[in-house]
């Protein structure tokens, strides 16, 4: 009888039910604009209660499911739009960064971490967004100077590129017995940026839709300082968003007069300076002048730049450089250039 009673009585709650616009639990007068009304004085709302691993294999989660995640004791809800996990409470709460306007060396912890403190971060990278360096040598997003350790995500469908390295100069010459002005060396290549560094503690995952690319060192100047008429060709940048420069052609510096006053001048002696970089080529090497040496090319996109005969070429940008066990996994023909820390 008893069983028949509660058959009943759930009947009765279900057909109520498909015909009511809201359902009320604890209460016959549900507020009109709640599908669903508890009131209690003395119960509450028992969430399921799963562990981290748990909740990530339910598949396919719907945007907004709710469980209380034992190993943080905390409430976790499913956020579809950037496919996270994330929960209330401060100790496990991811915030969110969106990057929407082109930006160039980025530090995160003094542009964003600082006035936003957590252990989680996703960084959201819109389409068409390049993150590059400033100037020759730049990395692009620095994590280095993050002072709390962290677990950062970054969903990216831009472009993140450390920019090329500068060739290195050619040698120049002096005249020792009619200037006081020393000759300078041949030098060598710039390293190329990388995309973004890090250290440890702050652990970087990049889910690459874009490209992710360190720049290609600079190529070796040309020349051997004080040997004979050595004016070294300058050497090539290194490729980057921000390309590296070419290195100055070297030259002779010669004693000679302006209006009257003695003056050292520096010549050329048809020595070249290197080419620039671009985005993803190397710049050429230029040539040396008379019997000089010419300067070396720059290298791709994190590749290192070629060596000259006494100099040596930039090495190339990573993708992640430092700390370790960082990645990136490239998505719907997503690319990334440089090694991984």
């Amino acid at each position: 009888m008893k069983k028949l009673f509660v058959l009943l009585y759930l009947s009765l709650f279900i057909l109520n039910s498909a015909f009511s616009q809201n359902v009320g639990i604890g209460t016959t007068t549900p507020n009109a604009k709640a599908a669903l009304d508890i009131k209690s004085t003395d119960k509450g709302i028992l969430f399921p209660g799963l562990t981290t691993a748990q909740r990530n294999a339910i598949v396919n989660p719907p945007h907004g499911l709710h469980i209380f995640n034992t190993e943080e004791r905390c409430l976790n809800y499913y956020d579809s739009v950037f496919q996270l996990w994330n929960c209330y409470c401060v100790d496990c709460q991811t915030v969110v960064i969106n990057i929407t306007s082109n930006a160039c060396k980025i530090d995160f912890y003094n542009s964003y971490a600082k006035n936003s403190p957590a252990k989680k971060y996703l960084i959201n990278i819109a389409p068409g967004v390049t993150i590059s360096g400033c100037n020759p040598g730049d990395t692009a997003l620095s994590f280095s100077s993050m002072v709390f350790s962290a677990s950062i995500i970054i969903i990216n469908r831009g472009i993140i590129a450390g920019a090329g390295g500068s060739g290195g100069q050619g040698a120049r010459i002096a005249n020792a017995f009619q200037c006081s002005t020393s000759g300078l060396p041949a030098l060598s290549g710039q390293d190329g940026g990388s995309a973004i560094s890090t250290k440890s503690g702050v652990l970087v995952q990049v889910n690459n839709y874009g490209i992710v690319s360190g720049g290609g060192g600079g190529g070796g100047g040309g020349g051997t300082f004080g040997v004979g008429n050595q004016y070294g060709g300058g050497g090539g940048g290194g490729a980057g968003t921000v390309s590296g420069t070419g290195g100055a052609g070297g030259g002779n510096i010669v004693y000679t007069s302006v209006i009257g006053i003695p003056v050292c001048q520096y010549q050329s002696q048809n020595a070249t300076p290197g080419d620039p970089g671009t985005s993803a080529t190397a710049g050429i090497g230029g040539s040396g002048g008379l019997t000089g040496i010419a300067g070396a090319n720059g290298g791709i996109r994190a590749q290192a730049g070629q060596n000259s005969v006494n100099t040596f070429g930039g090495a190339g940008g990573k993708s992640i450089i430092g700390g370790s066990g960082n990645s990136i996994v490239n998505i719907s023909g997503g690319q990334n250039f440089g090694t991984i820390d």
